[in-house]
């Protein structure tokens, strides 16, 4: 559900990006993720978001990048 409110704060590119918001549904997603014991593919999924949490500020500057980002988080999502 985390990630799903990730893609909704930043997908709107109409609007400012809300960084705080989905910082704190980033760290909510990998606590999650640290809940439990997980396969090589989820260990993967999860080192992945914490790229695309990384690279946030530099994606959210082009609106392109932005919805490249927000694309990104919603495969993560939809590989879980």
């Amino acid at each position: 559900m985390d990630l799903y409110r990730i893609i909704t704060a930043a997908g709107d590119i109409q609007k400012e990006i809300a960084l705080e918001s989905v910082q704190e549904f980033f760290d909510h997603a990998l606590t999650s993720f640290n809940k439990i014991e997980l396969s090589d593919r989820e260990k993967a999924l999860r080192d992945g978001m914490g790229h695309l949490m990384n690279s946030i500020e530099e994606s959210t500057r082009d609106p392109h990048k932005r919805l490249r980002w927000v694309e990104d988080v919603m495969t993560v999502r939809c590989r879980l």
